[in-house]
């Protein structure tokens, strides 16, 4: 056995980001120097500086003999074995094949090209977002780019036709045939097309235009790299409050109930709902089960069984095939389940009925405050028993994104543009008085740091975990009772209170604020020295 006189050790955190930022020095991928069987690549990888990784469940194959024989024989040496887990192998060899050549690529037809290249193009400006509207005789392609659209260049009909046909065929799910006059949902995944680096999926929304032409919408889902720990989204990182994670932390550790995600289409529901799930599998050391059901699936979610609702024609057809897998996920053994979506009376029931059972249930939820959300299930049908149990209904969680001002070129606000923005800001004097030296406005020229003044997108958050108080109040109708028991005895931030902190500490621009919230209002003497001392 002198064979293995190797080093023997543990990866690092450091160990993985640097193979993952040098897949190129892999040389027993497909094509390398030291080439292994398909077999083979399942359970070892060899760089070009003698290091050894295999599958940690596979340390004692006798194959990891032939793996060095043949590395001896091309004149490498193992230097190390070092244990990692399947998947890392996986993604590792998946990386080096992406940026080697591709021999997917001699599959794409010439417009499915022009289709790759174009979302090379918006991951390059980080955009959420692809828009074609394609008219009679020209379209518009379109990127959203930090929530605002910017028009990137015209093409002719005929060829955005082709450009969303194409994009439609790479994709690996997605409904039957394509039909240029329906409303039709597909997604396209780096499992089956060569997509950009850091680019996860594509989710397609094709729509029917008036005037007979075709509207595409490509929401660009990124990979979050699970070996880095640099720009790692956490929701400490998104821009909470300790208040706000305080109460998130408090919906995670209740092994039961239902907790609620609510906001308008791109206000991040999916990403919180993301970093949620994967904290509490990680505050359970992994030791529970994840189910979720997603139309389709968008994130990858790291510790979760992904259940997928697609290849469906018709609305009637997706409503019941999702109603099926939420039932399907109930008797799949399930410690946590997460439909993405409450999208009807009959998954709302679904999804109490969960709750009721002893499952911890995550879902989102179109709703435009948290309080709002309760409102929303109350229209559905939902029993008075249910909806005053805090037992059950356990968070309410509302949000939008805002733009977050580059901190190399935001400035402050001088005279004139002070007035102008108290005279055109509805309530912003009265908010920002005594707190104009921190406030800041952004420079649109941006800087070599920045896209137009703005570097990222902060979130703004309100968040409720109810008691009975709460709950009593909110189904009387006695709102504004709800409220103050809210903001002064459940620590309570609203979401234009949690936006004027952010203001007044420099980090979003006033106007911004209003173009998102609206008006500033709300935000009286005492509740302002109240927010500022609150940790």
């Amino acid at each position: 056995m002198k064979i293995f006189r190797s080093n023997k050790r543990e990866a690092s955190t450091s160990d993985l980001q640097k193979w993952f930022s040098n897949v190129k020095n892999i040389v027993s991928a497909a094509g390398g120097q030291v080439e292994l069987s398909e077999t083979q690549r399942r359970f070892a990888l060899l760089l070009s500086d003698g290091t050894l990784l295999v599958d940690v469940e596979q340390q004692n194959n006798p194959q990891i003999l032939s793996v060095r024989e043949i590395a001896r024989r091309k004149g490498f040496y193992v230097t190390s074995i070092i244990p990692v887990t399947m998947d890392i192998l996986r993604q590792l060899y998946e990386e080096n094949a992406r940026q080697g050549p591709l021999t997917i690529d001699s599959k794409l037809t010439p417009m499915q090209r022009e289709w790759l290249d174009l979302l090379l193009e918006a991951v390059n400006l980080s955009v959420s977002d692809v828009h074609i509207f394609i008219n009679a005789f020209e379209a518009d392609i379109k990127f959203r780019v930090r929530g605002e659209m910017r028009i990137i260049r015209q093409v002719s009909a005929s060829y955005a036709h082709e450009l969303a046909a194409a994009a439609y065929n790479m994709a690996d799910a997605s409904d039957s045939t394509y039909r240029l006059y329906d409303y039709q949902g597909a997604r396209i995944s780096s499992n089956s097309s060569p997509l950009p680096k850091g680019l996860q999926s594509v989710r397609l929304q094709l729509n029917p235009m008036g005037n007979g032409g075709r509207y595409l919408i490509g929401r660009l889902l990124y990979a979050e790299e699970r070996w880095s720990t640099e720009n790692k989204m956490t929701l400490q990182s998104t821009g909470m409050h300790p208040a706000h994670l305080r109460d998130m932390a408090s919906m995670r550790l209740v092994p039961e109930g239902i907790n609620i995600v609510s906001g308008p289409t791109g206000s991040g529901k999916s990403t919180t709902l993301k970093m949620s799930l994967e904290e509490l599998f990680r505050e359970r050391r992994e030791k529970i089960n994840i189910l979720t059901i997603e139309d389709p699936p968008e994130y990858e979610i790291h510790g979760a069984a992904q259940l997928p609702v697609t290849n469906v024609d018709t609305d009637e057809e997706r409503g019941a095939a999702y109603r099926k897998a939420i039932v399907a996920a109930l008797r799949s053994d399930p410690d946590v389940i997460m439909p993405g979506e409450a999208r009807d009376r009959e998954v709302i029931n679904l999804v109490f009925t969960a709750a009721m059972t002893g499952h911890q249930v995550w879902t989102s939820l179109h709703a435009n405050s948290a309080m709002a959300i309760f409102d929303r299930l109350r229209d559905q049908g939902v029993e008075s028993y249910k909806l005053t149990d805090p037992d059950l209904l356990t968070g309410l969680t509302a949000q939008r994104l805002i733009k977050q001002l580059c901190a190399d070129c935001c400035h402050s606000i001088d005279d004139e543009n002070y007035h102008l923005m108290c005279s055109t800001l509805p309530g912003f004097r009265q908010v920002s008085e005594d707190f104009r030296d921190g406030i800041r406005m952004a420079d649109y020229q941006g800087c070599d740091k920045c896209a137009g003044g703005y570097s990222g997108r902060k979130v703004i958050v309100e968040t409720v975990c109810p008691d009975f108080t709460f709950l009593d109040f909110m189904y009387r109708g006695e709102r504004d009772k709800a409220l103050h028991h809210w903001q002064n005895h459940l620590d309570g931030i609203t979401m234009m209170e949690h936006a004027w902190l952010h203001m007044i500490a420099g980090n979003v621009d006033p106007r911004d604020v209003v173009d998102r919230l609206g008006p500033f209002k709300g935000l009286d003497i005492q509740r302002q020295n109240i927010l500022i001392h609150m940790k």
